[in-house]
C-alpha cells in the first residue's frame, strides 16, 4: 500500500512536469497586422483609382483636368484589424499631396504605423489662366477661347484661376495660355498680376513650362521677368475702345511677308494652313472690334524704324526673339506683332542683353496687344468671318508649344 501510494504520486509529479512543459513549448499567437494600403480610390466627384507603392508609400491618381479636387470623397481598404486616417469616407482637399497615416501591429500586438503620401494629379496638358473663379465669369473674349480651348483639348484640359496657380497645380502641364481683351485703360491684370502667381508663372517657364499670351496679357512678359521693364512697350496710343461701322474689306490680322521679318519666317508651324497668296493671315473683319494700340514700334534694341532691319535683328540678339509677323496692312519691318522668345539657358547670342535672365527653358508665343484683330468674341454679335482663323492660329500655336515641351 504504502508502495502504490508512492508510485502514484511519482505519476503525479510525472503528469505536472509533461503538461507544464507542454504549455511552455506552446506557440505564441502571432498578432501581426500589416499597416498598409491595399485599394485607395477616389469615389466623388469622380471615380479614380490610385497607383500604389507600398516601398515608398506613395499613391497617385489620375483625374481629368476639370475636376475640383478640394473636396474628394476617399475609399480605402486596409488590412483586417488595421484602421487608416483620414478614414475611409472622408471628404479630402488633395489640391496638395496628404498624409494618411495607417496603424497595425506586430507579432506582440504593439502597434507600428505607417505614412503615405497620397498625390492626385490632373491629366491636364494644357491650361487657360485668368484672375476670375471660373471660365463663366470671365470678360468675354477671354470666356470664349477659354470654352473653344475646353471642348478641343476635353480630359486634356484644365482651367486655373489665379487663386489656384501654385507650383504643384502647373507641375505637370506643358502649356499654359493667357489671354484678356478689355478696352479699357489701363491694362488690369487682377489677381494674375501679384508677385506670387507671376513668380509661379515664372517659374514655371524657367523649368521648361510653354506659355502663349495674347491681348492684354501680352504685357505679361515683363510681369514673369522674361523681358526686363527696361524694354517696355515703347509705344502707348490713346486710341482705345470699341471701333464700329468697320468695311468689310478692313481688314485686321498679320503680315508675314518676308520684308517685315529678319528671315522668311513664313514656314513657320504657327501659320500653318493660314497664310494667303501674300502671306498675310486675316483675324478678323467684324463691323466692331474692339482696339488697344499698344506694342513695340521700333524695338527696345534700338534701330531706325522701319527702314532697317537692325531694328529687328538687335531685338532678337539681345532678348534671344523671333520676330514672327508684324500688322497685315505691313511691308516694311514696323511693328512687333507676334513674337517668339526662346530659351535663354543656352545658344544666346554675343549681343544677348546681360538684363534677360539665362535660365529660361520655356519658349513663350506672344502676339501683341495691337490691331491685329484677334478677338474671340465681338462686343454686339456680329459676325467676324475670319474666326476660324484665330482658332486655328490658337490652335497652331498650342502643338508648337507642345512639341517644343516634348522634345526638351
Amino acid at each position: 500500500m504504502k508502495k502504490s501510494f508512492l508510485l502514484n504520486v511519482l505519476l503525479s509529479a510525472i503528469m505536472l512536469l509533461v503538461v507544464s512543459c507542454g504549455e511552455d513549448d506552446a506557440p505564441a499567437v502571432d498578432k501581426t497586422v500589416n499597416a498598409e494600403i491595399s485599394s485607395f480610390r477616389i469615389v466623388s466627384p469622380v471615380e479614380a483609382s490610385g497607383t500604389i507603392n507600398n516601398t515608398d508609400k506613395t499613391i497617385v491618381i489620375e483625374v481629368p483636368g476639370d475636376v475640383d479636387v478640394t473636396t474628394a470623397e476617399v475609399a480605402i481598404e486596409v488590412p483586417e484589424g488595421a484602421t487608416v486616417s483620414p478614414a475611409s469616407g472622408t471628404e479630402v482637399d488633395f489640391t496638395s499631396p496628404v498624409e494618411f497615416t495607417v496603424t497595425g501591429s506586430d507579432a506582440e500586438g504593439n502597434p507600428i504605423t505607417e505614412v503615405y503620401t497620397v498625390s492626385v494629379e490632373k491629366t491636364a496638358v494644357v491650361a487657360f489662366v485668368g484672375s476670375a473663379p471660373t471660365i463663366e465669369e470671365l470678360e468675354d473674349d477671354a470666356q470664349a477661347a477659354a470654352t473653344w480651348m475646353q471642348a478641343t483639348y476635353g480630359d486634356e484640359f484644365v482651367y486655373l484661376s489665379a487663386d489656384e496657380i501654385t507650383p504643384d497645380a502647373v507641375s505637370n502641364l506643358k502649356v499654359i495660355f493667357y489671354y484678356k481683351l478689355e478696352a479699357t485703360a489701363p491694362v488690369d491684370l487682377g489677381a494674375m498680376a501679384s508677385e506670387e502667381v507671376a513668380s509661379t508663372i515664372s517659374n514655371y517657364v524657367r523649368d521648361g513650362g510653354q506659355l502663349l499670351l495674347a491681348g492684354d496679357a501680352a504685357q505679361y512678359i515683363f510681369n514673369i521677368d522674361r523681358v526686363p521693364e527696361a524694354y517696355a512697350f515703347n509705344e502707348v496710343n490713346e486710341e482705345i475702345g470699341v471701333e464700329e461701322n468697320k468695311a468689310a474689306d478692313d481688314f485686321w490680322g498679320l503680315s508675314a511677308v518676308p520684308t517685315t521679318t529678319s528671315a522668311d519666317r513664313t514656314a513657320h508651324p504657327l501659320f500653318e494652313g493660314l497664310l494667303n497668296a501674300e502671306n498675310r493671315l486675316y483675324l478678323n473683319n467684324a463691323p466692331t472690334r474692339e482696339v488697344r494700340l499698344v506694342w513695340w514700334n521700333v524695338g527696345p534694341a534700338g534701330g531706325a524704324c522701319c527702314g532697317e532691319v537692325e531694328m529687328i535683328t538687335n531685338f532678337e540678339e539681345q532678348l534671344k526673339a523671333v520676330k514672327l509677323a508684324s500688322l497685315q496692312h505691313v511691308t516694311d519691318y514696323f511693328g512687333f506683332a507676334a513674337v517668339e522668345f526662346g530659351r535663354t539657358d543656352l545658344d544666346t547670342h554675343a549681343n544677348f542683353s546681360a538684363d534677360v535672365p539665362k535660365d529660361f527653358r520655356g519658349t513663350v508665343l506672344m502676339l501683341a496687344n495691337s490691331i491685329i484683330g484677334y478677338e474671340w468674341e465681338t462686343n454686339d454679335g456680329s459676325v467676324n468671318e475670319y474666326e476660324e482663323n484665330i482658332e486655328l492660329l490658337t490652335a497652331n500655336a498650342i502643338e508648337y508649344l507642345r512639341a517644343q515641351y516634348d522634345a526638351q
